[in-house]
């Protein structure tokens, strides 16, 4: 009676599993990542065969933004399953604890055409290894959307893994994906590139940089700037205008990025600011101001992740600080000579604006941007004190390095 039991109770659990009814195209699901390998071209999740999943499903992972990973199940047991990832196109979203979507897709076919199909290629599966520690895995708090897993499914991962009986003692158990092959067709006699080769490289080329978070860049620019003079003698103000003309406007800067962030500050960077400008203003008097400032700045970048390589980064910026600023005026006597007065400030400044910046493989890289410049020079003498403002739109452009 005995070994009835022992033949029977597998047999019913190979008859529950086969008879649970397959996802069709289009279906969807709400997961969450149990683990990543560490070239994220194998991921553990924790949806399975109860939930309508089995071997060599192909699937959409995707987030309100739009699609993540493409890939295809390798090993399913009733809770989890091990997908093999062969196309990535947001390496960021690819993150232990994520919570996404899968919708249940058709296969990558490269022709309708079964005239044209010459020869079958095979699409290997992940072979990345995925540690799997028991009791780490956390639990889900959102209406059961994503299950949660405890260390009473260590059987499974043993399924999963292709354990053996001597294993259950392990503490940590590792989950190995093997080279399972899907057949896709070719077209014309032309055999097609293994895709989870050409995804990886794709990835590799543009996708994000966390490894490099610190950044030097300089700038020149190019001003469009008007001043206002401010003078305050004995407690009679007088104003005046005039156009001013830069001759030299360099900006130096150390930028940190947060690209590892879970949250809102993976977007973000922080930097400080040194800026150098010298300006002449003035027609029949002649002014030359040299101001030394410097200040803190926020960007927060979109379009693309601050982290892309060989992509078009846009951001918009901000920045404030104060600084030093050296007043020399040249004045002509009656009798021809120049009278020379120096007077020393104080400069605070303001800034906000946007652009773009492009990163090269290497670390090196180009930027952009327009922004309204506004700086402040207040200048104290012994019985009058005088303003100079500074205000407009400035263009820059430079180079970068990041490390």
């Amino acid at each position: 009676m005995k070994k009835s039991l022992y033949l029977l109770l597998p047999a019913v659990f190979a008859f529950n599993i086969a008879g649970a009814q397959a996802l069709e195209i289009d279906e969807k699901l709400t997961l969450r990542f149990l683990k990543i390998s560490s070239t994220k071209k194998t991921v553990l999740i924790n949806r399975g065969g109860e939930d309508g999943l089995v071997v060599g499903d192909h699937a959409k992972f995707f987030i309100t933004a739009g699609v993540v990973a493409r890939g295809v199940a390798e090993k399913v047991s009733p809770s989890r399953s091990v997908w093999s990832l062969y196309r990535i196109v947001d390496p960021n979203e690819i993150i232990q604890d994520k919570v996404l979507n899968l919708k249940i897709a058709s296969p990558v076919k490269i022709t309708d055409d079964p005239s044209r199909s010459l020869k079958e290629e095979v699409i290997p599966g992940g072979a990345d290894t995925i540690t799997v520690e028991p009791g780490t895995e956390g639990t889900a708090t959102e209406d059961n959307e994503v299950k949660s897993i405890n260390s009473a499914d260590q059987e499974e991962l043993n399924d999963l893994g292709g354990m053996s009986s001597e294993e259950d003692e392990v503490a940590s158990v590792k989950v190995v994906t093997p080279k399972k092959t899907k057949p896709i067709k070719t077209v014309g006699g032309t055999r097609s590139k293994n895709m989870s080769e050409s995804a990886s490289s794709n990835a590799n080329d543009s996708s994000p940089n966390t490894a490099l978070s610190w950044e030097v860049w300089g700038t020149l620019a190019v001003n469009s700037l008007t001043g206002t003079s401010t003078s305050n003698i004995e407690g009679s103000a007088t104003e005046s205008s005039s156009a001013a003309s830069e001759s030299l406007d360099l900006t130096g800067s150390v930028e940190k990025y947060f690209l590892t962030s879970k949250n809102f500050l993976k977007e973000m960077s922080f930097n400080l600011v040194l800026h150098k400008t010298t300006l002449e203003t003035g027609e029949t008097t002649k002014s030359s101001i040299d101001i030394f400032e410097y200040g803190i700045g926020a960007n927060y970048h979109f379009y693309n992740p601050p982290g892309s390589v060989g992509k078009m980064i846009g951001f918009v910026n901000g920045s404030i600080g104060k600084g030093s600023a050296t007043s020399e005026t040249k004045t002509e006597a009656v009798d021809g000579t120049i009278e020379t007065t120096t007077a020393k400030g104080d400069t605070s400044f303001y800034s906000i604006g946007g652009g773009a910046k492009y990163q090269f493989s290497g670390g090196f890289g180009i930027r952009g941007s327009v922004e309204y410049y506004n700086a402040t020079q207040e200048y104290l003498f012994v019985d009058s004190t005088s303003t100079f403002t500074i205000k407009g739109p400035r263009i820059q452009f430079g180079v970068s390095y990041r490390f």
